[in-house]
């Protein structure tokens, strides 16, 4: 058992895995990339359409709105812009050369797998950086891959795919920041980078704004605690490392940051002046009868006033009640099967890693309570993540509960808005774990390799394979053919559970 154990530790603890999780990872994208019907869940259609809307513009500035695009909403003023305007120009050079939709989307469905790659390739970095050991960088790059939802958002045309390798990239340039202000030698082109990349990020997704703005947080304590009462040193220094830039570099920094801030000027800033919001409501731009074609926003419409009638009718009114089910929620849908043509089936998670996932999410909040004093002095990339998680929590809760008292519609509580913060989560946790086991060797690599059974058992791809059936697949002769053969494989050694099972934990039928 001692050499199956230490077997096990060198594997985590060896590159070779960290290369095999990342090959996996492709692979099980791609599976749902060839396999799902179009359109999977997650508005891939609404991406994909306003992707098509803007691959007939050089420029994402629009002055109106274009023609035949009313079920997009009120486009010219989305701040959720940049995927598409970029995505836009690979579309236009697919296609000059591929007319069919199913090829098209299949092939903006693999560019959006190398995204999220590179992405899962920064975050390690990320691990690595914040002083987590190559072992459980390893464990935890391993269990978020076999997330259910993970591989789903990232076999499909998203949005997040973009955010997602943006926030990795913000977060190593705010370590890099943190530690040249420690040693006060702060970089004009850290900074410059940083704030270029935050500014993009934020207009991929307005969901990330808070992060930018706990980013801004962490660094402005940064610069007090490492500056204070040498305030005079700052300003010279910063011009001493611009000046150590070649022209070319400085050419192009100061233009990437000053293109980001005339995007974020053109959106963001316009939507504030004018409609004193980052998110304008879609009848405060266009006609109500024009935002009717925009189906989200007409069921809110509607569902609002269903609401505005009956006051006394909702459900989680109290917030605490309503904090109970948007916490379920966020982990129900981190794990559930979700797709099927036009009207989307979704089934219950598969047992095992479902809660093995809720087993560590409990685990990892007891354990940052008990050793909290520790976790904050060990690094200040830490507080860093932190900073963001919470920023982010109370944005996304907040974003929600107003959105369902003036709907009754439980809205901001899917898994995948939790993806760029939970890589960032498991660096907190992190040490706390260690400090919990750090007498127990053994117990902790047992621990480890139980946690990758159990998600190993039915995560991943695997719910999207065992969930589904001939519905959710391309109807192609060849496709249909394999998932099947895996759906016959796989039933006999995994634990499926029923699609249909309501109890205290599962709440759903």
């Amino acid at each position: 058992m001692r050499t199956l154990l230490q077997r096990f530790y060198a594997v985590l603890n060896s590159r070779r895995f960290s290369k095999a999780i990342l090959a996996f990872f492709v692979i099980e994208a791609a599976w749902i990339a060839l396999s799902a019907a179009y359109p999977q869940a997650f508005d891939e259609n609404f991406h994909f359409g306003l992707i098509k809307v803007y691959s007939h513009y050089w420029l994402p500035f629009l002055s109106h709105q274009p023609p035949n695009a009313n079920a997009y909403g009120a486009v010219p003023r989305d701040p959720s812009y940049l995927y598409h305007y970029t995505m836009s120009f690979p579309y236009r050079l697919i296609a000059l050369f591929v007319h069919g939709q199913t090829a098209q989307v299949i092939i903006l469905r693999f560019i959006n797998i190398a995204l999220a790659a590179t992405g899962l390739v920064l975050f390690r970095r990320v691990l690595l950086r914040a002083r987590v050991s190559l072992a459980l960088t390893n464990l935890c790059l391993a269990l978020f891959v076999l997330i259910p939802i993970v591989p789903q958002v990232a076999g499909q045309v998203n949005y997040d795919n973009l955010l997602f390798p943006l926030v990795a990239w913000a977060c190593l340039l705010t370590m890099r920041a943190a530690d040249e202000l420690k040693v006060r030698k702060p970089s004009a082109r850290t900074l410059l980078t940083l704030a270029t990349v935050c500014v993009f990020m934020s207009l991929v997704k307005y969901e990330a704004l808070p992060i930018f703005v706990g980013i801004v947080l962490f660094l402005a304590y940064e610069l007090g605690r490492n500056f204070r009462g040498r305030w005079r040193q700052l300003l010279p220094r910063l011009w001493e490392s611009w000046q150590r830039q070649s022209r070319i570099a400085q050419l192009v920094l100061a233009a990437l940051f000053v293109i980001s801030l005339g995007f974020f000027a053109e959106r963001d800033g316009v939507n504030l002046v004018k409609y004193h919001t980052f998110t304008p409501d879609c009848s405060k731009v266009l006609s109500v009868n024009a935002c009717s074609a925009y189906s989200p926003w007409y069921f809110n419409y509607q569902s609002h006033r269903v609401v505005a009638a009956h006051r006394g009718s909702i459900d989680f009114a109290n917030p605490i009640a309503y904090t109970e089910e948007w916490v379920y929620l966020l982990w129900y849908r981190l794990f559930f099967a979700i797709n099927g043509p036009v009207q989307f089936t979704n089934y219950p998670p598969l047992p095992l890693p479902a809660a093995a996932g809720a087993l560590l999410g409990i685990t990892s909040i007891v354990a940052v309570i008990l050793w909290r004093r520790r976790i904050f002095n060990h690094s200040p990339y830490l507080v860093l993540f932190s900073v963001i998680t919470v920023i982010y929590l109370l944005t996304l809760w907040a974003a929600g509960y107003a959105q369902y008292r003036h709907t009754h519609v439980l809205e901001m509580m899917n898994g995948r808005y939790l993806l760029p913060i939970l890589l960032p989560i498991v660096a907190i946790v992190a040490k706390p774990f260690s400090l919990m086991l750090r007498r127990f060797p053994r117990l902790k690599i047992s621990l480890a390799a139980l946690a990758l059974l159990f998600f190993v058992e039915g995560g991943g791809v695997f719910t999207f394979i065992m969930r589904s059936d001939n519905t959710w697949d391309w109807q192609n002769t060849a496709v249909v053919h394999v998932n099947n053969a895996a759906r016959k494989t796989l039933r006999p050694v995994i634990i499926e559970g029923s699609k249909t099972y309501n109890t205290s934990i599962w709440m759903f039928n």
